[in-house]
């Protein structure tokens, strides 16, 4: 075992050794190799490290080359990897980014450009760009963009980016090419502003629109901060027009001129006063210290100020700022420089423009014809003149030669040398008759022109044309004036001496003296004609004569010659007019002999002290005043009704103490004084005007107030003259309701329902509703009053009345007509059930019994209903239509109501039958006039007579007027109708005087229609000349309402027929109310009392203060008035007696006599001339 121990060991040391030598030796073997293959590898690499090197030194140097190659391209390029590095740029790259190739280097891949904005308008972005170059572009059209900023200047660069691939075809470089575009852009921009503006000029914008579009551009698409246009204005300032990066409101405080103050020598001021372009810095620039706070404000650098020019004159300057100091180069300054250049010839344009349009206005607007035509004469143009003259439109004849204006009076031979002319290039002038459109003959004066092309060919003509039809009247009318100068000038009343100046003497001597002022001045005019003006008057007095006429004559002005009094060989008396320079530098002196006005204007004097007294002892109140209104006297009736003294009143302005108020609404009214004073003529004080009294009470008063004038016609103040009227209107008011009310019910009378039934009538036509008119009539009616008495009966219809306005509303009106009719109306109606309804409450009325004087009494009624507008639209045609209905619903069994139909209408169509009779009656002379004897009371004699009118009508009879003359108002044919009654009674009146007749006045009815007449004065003028009556033989009776209508027309018309001599009378007086405030102003001489109210007489004392006291109301008033009374339709006993007792004067009715002929009126104008013949007897006798 240790055998085999030592055996192993002996053999594992074998082994190892063996193992180590195998190692060496192999290790020696494979060094040996290895040495020989590095020794081959580093010559190998050697080689390859020497080629290398030559290789780096061959690519450096032509890296080199392609750098300066790449260097001096003008265009940017730029290398950049796809992973977003920048590899390389050229210089011009560099120089249009503003950055260096190293900066550039360090921008990262997701960097924004922030100070360039795209073609989009968002800020640049390298990492959108490269994603849009790599997203899939094509490799030989690449990716473009526009790049544009505004700060610090305004520049536009063009990008090209091309994806470069390698040989793998893999996306490896991206080669992007910018090129600077700006003055491209600046062009474009530019063209873009004079197109907008020569848009805006052919448009006809003003020229402040086009400067603003101006400024909002070089803003907006420029980029330029703040842009503004000044215009230059005469007084030295600058007015900014248009302005765009700064609000108007600030800008319009700058204070900006062009003179040579401290604000005219800014870039703007300096730029209009020199014409040139101006730039400069203005931060800490002492020139533009004025604006400097505007400056610092908006960060404003510099200014460019270029002026605008038009026709040789500056008109103002665009100004333009930035936020750098140095901006404007000399480029930029050119490139403006051109733009206002360009800017000035769209300005010229459109003044040009402007001034066409003024001519074209100016050719439109003349009075004179202007033609264009062409050569062969057909129109082409003309202004509205022509057709003023020619009567046709333009567009009517355009096209046509002119010949179709020829009249036929010109021949040929005159037409030939017309065109002979013209074609020879002269203008031609000349008169000729042509034709208006509508056939008349008119004389023109024409100019007629050739236009001809280059001066050379003849393209058209012009015409100027003028009407001259009327300057051969005109020479005419000036010979005839000058006639009528002459003849004027002989016989005018006043003096007039025309006086002729001599320069050299400076004297005036007398050139005309007209046959007045010999007459004035007793000489003949022989010794006047060539003496000098002084020896008219005395030496002194000639002197400021001779003033005057120099001042005339020298100025022109007229002036006065002052009432003088001269005493010579020429002149005795006082003498005034006045002096006037004519044309013809001759002086006329226009003058009259004043002596006996001044002696006038003395005894005036002394009138007035005397006034002075007077008008302390008047019944009337007299306040004065200035011409300010402020009071300058109190009378002591004045004094009584204001509560103030004279001596406290006086200097007081007038409202203070003359306080006027409505006396129905309390309102102030207009003061007559001031009004007065304002339009120089006497003013009337209002109606129902109170005054109030210093304690506060009202006075009712009436009356006027009249200017005062003084010597010279001045106003000098004003009268107001007034007294208290407060019984005279209470009476007014108590007569105003008694006329306009039943007497027995207290119900409103037919007037003052027409009146409300008219206002419901005008409110339904606003409103779009109905009116409902009711005509009532109590059935049997006359069987109770003539068996129950007529107590009974009077208190039926009282209690009628009560019973019918409690069942209706408060806007409804129930109205008595007379006996047992009433009327109801009854607005804003909405159906036909509505109304009856009401009707079926009106007529189940008088279901109840009446108890009457412990009577019980049954009656029913019967109604007519019309409605508004279905059966009418006037208040008369619904009452005539509502009585028919109500006829109707009697004839139907009564206690009923009936509906208006148009199957009633044959009462209507026998009245259009009548109307048409009435024409021919007026042709056939069929009418005829019968006269109604008056009556005095104080000796039962004939003293007048009133022309009634009859129709004798062929088929039925003898028409009197209530039949006829309601159908001749309506038709108008009263008009004719009242002229032949009115020239008709004239005309007989005046026979019956020839015969021997004591003469008679004669009363003649005048309608409305006839008073409201403009000639009525002049056609009685004309028939009293023709039938030779004289006219206080003549009385006109107009109605009451007729002075209700219009109080100042009727006020002046009785004045001019007062004039005239002829007697005036209010017929049926008492029926109105609004005419009696005026009654006194009116021209009247007698009120004749309505036959209504004399057929309502009673003696009985029950009824005295029913129609009784109406009727005594009325002869008081005429008597306080001075006016004459006479009652008509006098029939009995009683109602005589009674007139006769309250002092009527006269009467007129069937008590005395009924109308008659003519014929047979001569037996009581017989009567008169007994009556005559024995109070002539008698006073013999005595």
């Amino acid at each position: 075992m240790a055998w085999d121990y030592e055996l192993l060991l002996r053999i594992s040391t074998f082994k190892v050794w063996f193992f180590l030598l195998f190692t060496v030796v192999f290790f020696y073997y494979f060094m040996g190799l290895t040495w020989h293959a590095l020794e081959a590898t580093h010559q190998e690499m050697i080689t390859t490290i020497e080629k290398q090197h030559r290789q780096i030194e061959a690519g450096k140097r032509q890296e080199g080359f392609y750098q300066r190659i790449y260097d001096s391209v003008t265009e940017g390029v730029i290398l950049q990897h796809v992973s977003g590095q920048f590899f390389n740029a050229n210089s011009a790259a560099c120089d249009l980014l503003e950055t260096s190739l190293s900066e550039m280097e360090k921008l990262e891949f997701s960097t924004q450009v922030t100070s360039w904005t795209d073609n989009r308008g968002e800020p640049f972005s390298w990492k959108a760009h490269t994603s849009n170059v790599l997203a899939g572009a094509q490799e030989r059209e690449g990716i473009t963009n526009t790049l544009k900023r505004f700060e610090p200047d305004q520049r536009w660069l063009h990008l090209n980016s091309v994806l470069i691939r390698n040989a793998q075809g893999e996306p490896s470089w991206v080669v992007t090419t910018l090129s600077d575009i700006s003055m491209r852009k600046y062009s474009e921009l530019q063209e873009i502003i004079l197109y907008g503006i020569t848009q805006r000029i052919l448009t006809e914008q003003p020229l402040s629109v086009i400067f603003q579009y101006l400024c909002d551009e070089l803003v907006n698409s420029v980029g330029y901060p703040v842009a503004a246009v000044g215009l230059k204005m005469p007084e030295g300032s600058v007015a900014i027009v248009a302005q765009a990066g700064v609000s108007k409101k600030y800008i319009s405080t700058l204070k900006i001129r062009w003179d040579d103050t401290p604000e005219g020598k800014g870039a703007v001021g300096e730029a209009i006063r020199s014409g040139k372009p101006q730039v400069q810095t203005l931060i800490n620039n002492p020139q533009f210290k004025p604006w400097w706070a505007f400056y610092e404000a908006l960060n404003l650098q510099s200014i460019a100020t270029f002026p605008l020019w038009a026709h040789g004159q500056c008109l103002g300057a665009i100004a333009l700022y930035t936020h750098l100091p140095d901006y404007f180069n000399l480029v930029r300054i050119e490139r403006l420089q051109s733009l206002a250049e360009q800017i000035t010839i769209a300005l010229l344009a459109h003044e040009d423009r402007s001034q066409l349009q003024i001519q074209l206005t100016a050719l439109s607007a003349a009075a004179d014809a202007i033609v264009l035509t062409d050569r062969t004469g057909r129109l082409r143009w003309a202004n509205p003149a022509f057709t003023q003259l020619t009567g046709y439109s333009f567009e009517e004849v355009q096209g046509q030669n002119l010949r179709f204006l020829q009249s036929g009076y010109q021949d040929s031979s005159f037409y030939r040398k017309m065109w002979e002319t013209i074609l020879d290039g002269k203008t031609w002038r000349g008169e000729m008759i042509n034709r208006h459109a509508q056939g008349t003959l008119y004389r023109e004066k024409m100019t007629l022109t050739p236009v001809q092309a280059d001066g050379e060919e003849i393209t058209h003509f012009i015409a100027i044309i003028r009407d001259v039809s009327k300057q051969f009247a005109t020479h005419k009318a000036l010979r005839d004036s000058e006639e009528r100068y002459e003849e004027m000038f002989e016989n005018m009343s006043n003096a007039v001496a025309v006086f002729q100046f001599s320069e050299d003497e400076e004297v005036f001597y007398c050139k005309a003296f007209n046959r007045a002022a010999e007459q004035i001045e007793k000489l003949p005019r022989s010794q006047v004609l060539g003496q000098p003006l002084d020896r008219f008057f005395s030496n002194h007095e000639s002197l400021e004569v001779l003033k005057v006429f120099l001042h005339v004559f020298r100025t022109g002005e007229a002036s006065h010659f002052p009432a003088t009094y001269y005493h010579n060989d020429y002149i005795s008396g006082w003498r005034e007019g006045f002096i006037y320079k004519l044309s013809t530098r001759e002086v006329v002196a226009i003058y009259e002999d004043v002596t006996r006005r001044k002696q006038d204007e003395e005894t005036l004097w002394l009138e007035k002290e005397r006034a002075q007294i007077t008008l302390a002892s008047i019944g009337d109140a007299v306040i004065t005043t200035d011409v300010l209104a402020k009071i300058t006297y109190l009378n002591p009736v004045a004094e009584r009704l204001t509560g103030w003294t004279n001596r406290r009143a006086k200097d007081l302005p007038l409202l203070r103490v003359f306080n006027i108020v409505n006396e129905n609404t309390g309102k102030a009214v207009v003061n007559p004084v001031a009004e007065c004073l304002r339009e120089k003529r006497i003013v009337a004080l209002a109606n129902h005007t109170a005054l109030t009294h210093r304690d506060g009470h009202t006075i009712s008063i009436e009356d006027s107030a009249a200017p005062i004038f003084d010597r010279e016609g001045d106003v000098i103040g004003a009268v107001l003259v007034f007294h208290d009227v407060s019984d005279k209107r209470a009476l007014v008011h108590q007569l105003s309701h008694q006329a306009h009310h039943d007497a027995l019910t207290g119900l409103p009378n037919r007037i003052l329902f027409k009146d409300r039934a008219n206002q419901a009538i005008a409110q339904a036509h606003r409103h779009q509703t109905h009116v409902a008119l009711l005509f009532l009539d109590l059935d049997r009616f006359k069987l109770i009053n003539d068996t129950l008495g007529h107590t009974v009966g009077d208190l039926l219809l009282q209690a009628t009345g009560e019973r019918l306005s409690a069942c209706l509303r408060e806007g409804d009106t129930v109205s008595r007509q007379g006996g047992d009719e009433f009327l109801i109306l009854l607005p804003e109606m909405h159906s036909e059930d509505q109304v009856a309804q009401v009707a079926q409450k009106l007529v189940n009325v008088f279901t109840t019994p009446f108890f009457l004087l412990e009577q019980e009494v049954y009656i029913t009624a019967s109604l007519g209903i019309v409605l508004f507008p279905t059966d009418g639209e006037d208040i008369e045609t619904l009452i005539k239509h509502a009585d028919t209905a109500m006829y109707h619903a009697k004839e139907e069994g009564r206690n009923r109501y009936q509906f208006y139909t148009l199957a009633f209408n044959q009462a209507l169509s026998e009245r259009l039958a009548l109307q048409n009779d009435l024409r021919r009656a007026l042709v056939c002379e069929e009418f005829l006039l019968y006269y109604q004897p008056q009556y005095r009371l104080s000796d039962d004699q004939m003293c007048g007579m009133e022309a009634l009118v009859r129709w004798q009508h062929p088929e039925r009879g003898l028409l009197l007027p209530r039949e006829f003359i309601s159908i001749a108002e309506e038709s108008g044919l009263i008009l004719p109708l009242g002229e032949w009654v009115l020239r008709s009674a004239c005309r007989q009146n005046k026979l019956w005087q020839e015969m021997g007749y004591p003469p008679v006045r004669v009363a003649v009815n005048l309608s409305a229609r006839q008073f409201r007449q403009a000639n009525l004065v002049s056609q009685i003028a004309q028939i009293l000349r023709e039938t030779g009556l004289d006219p206080q033989w003549l009385e006109l009776e107009i109605t009451e309402s007729i002075s209700m209508e219009n109080s100042s027309f009727t006020l002046t018309m009785l004045q001019e027929l007062k004039r005239m001599g002829i007697h005036l009378s209010v017929d049926d007086f008492g029926t109105g109310f609004s005419s009696l405030s005026y009654l006194s102003q009116f021209s009247l001489d007698t009120l004749k009392i309505d036959r209504s109210f004399v057929k309502a007489l009673s003696t009985r004392s029950d009824e005295r203060e029913s129609g009784n006291e109406i009727v005594t109301t009325i002869i008081q008033l005429a008597h306080n008035l001075g006016l004459r009374v006479i009652a008509e339709g006098v029939e009995t006993e009683a109602q005589l007696d009674f007139l006769r007792s309250q002092g009527c004067a006269e009467v007129q009715g069937y008590l005395f006599a009924r109308p008659v002929s003519a014929e047979d009126l001569v037996f009581y104008l017989i009567e008169i001339s007994h009556h005559l013949k024995k109070e002539s007897c008698y006073n013999g006798a005595v």
